[in-house]
């Protein structure tokens, strides 16, 4: 079919909207009584759940901390929020898990207005203005190449991150008390590894929580950095560095509060290299930090 100049796209888009606006029908009342018809479902759905949902409540319970039972559509409300739970992992709802998996790309402070601000509202400005942008009046696919490939990828984007939100791990829980569990905690490691005894769920570098290290391999890579792992022989005294490695060595691989398959590696070394240096690295958890 040949190509249409703009001349005649321009007049059969004159003789179809003249063609409407005879025979077709108006805004008001028939598309306004089809929207308030379905508007009227919508609100009879949710008004028949609600009511389902307060039906199948069971009896208020006891004790003050267990949740109130429901039926099919979930308790009548959840058990009170322990403050004295430190273990705790947060996560959002599942409608912002791909925001989520965006802040554990872009978590640096420096980055961090990135993921949570200029992204999504990139996002949101196309979503509103593309309509402005592409004024390509064709219907076929093929010829809009530029719309259909962000119509496509926007999606994909999406549930990809939602996906990776879903699966990844929380907002992290407490360190643990061993010696050096609240120094790595608190510092530069946390934003990049994953170690489950530390408490912290870096995405950055390898997940400690699943994969042992032993002593030599540690501290050669603190005190020296590899790849994207800056060097902190700089920024942590020779004890501090053998204190890290040595926790890394001790417990990775493993749960939280259990030693890993290369603990024996830093037995020497740990824990009295994170006694003499003191501070968080001497152990306590949280409340080493207030010492």
């Amino acid at each position: 079919m040949p190509r249409l100049t703009a001349r005649e796209r321009r007049d059969r888009y004159q003789r179809e909207y003249a063609f409407q606006k005879r025979h077709g029908k108006s805004f008001f009342p028939h598309a306004v009584f089809h929207d308030t018809i379905v508007s009227l479902i919508v609100v009879g759905i949710i008004m028949g759940m609600s009511v389902l949902w307060w039906a199948q409540f069971e009896p208020v319970p006891m004790e003050p901390g267990v949740e109130r039972a429901g039926g099919i559509l979930g308790p009548a409300y959840e058990g009170r929020a322990d403050p004295g739970v430190e273990a705790y992992d947060p996560k959002p709802e599942w409608y912002f898990f791909f925001l989520f998996e965006l802040l554990r790309i872009f978590k640096t402070p420096e980055l961090l207005l990135v993921g949570s601000v200029i992204i999504p509202t990139i996002w949101m400005v196309l979503l509103i203005g593309w309509p402005f942008i592409d004024r390509n009046p064709d219907r076929r696919l093929s010829r809009r190449p530029i719309a259909l490939a962000v119509g496509v990828c926007v999606p994909i984007v999406l549930l990809t991150l939602t996906f990776y939100g879903s699966k990844a791990p929380g907002a992290g829980g407490a360190a643990s008390d061993a010696p050096g569990a609240a120094a790595f905690a608190g510092g530069a490691c946390s934003t990049c590894h994953t170690f489950a005894d530390a408490g912290t769920a870096g995405n950055v570098g390898p997940n400690l929580t699943e994969g042992a290290v032993n002593y030599e391999t540690a501290y050669d890579l603190i005190a020296n950095g590899k790849g994207g792992m800056p060097a902190f022989s700089g920024t942590y005294s020779e004890d501090e560095m053998k204190c890290l490695a040595g926790y890394v060595a001790t417990h990775s691989g493993a749960p939280a509060g259990e030693e890993g398959p290369e603990a024996a590696t830093a037995a020497e070394v740990y824990p009295a290299a994170c006694e003499t240096a003191g501070g968080l690295f001497a152990g306590g958890g949280a409340a080493a930090a207030g010492d």
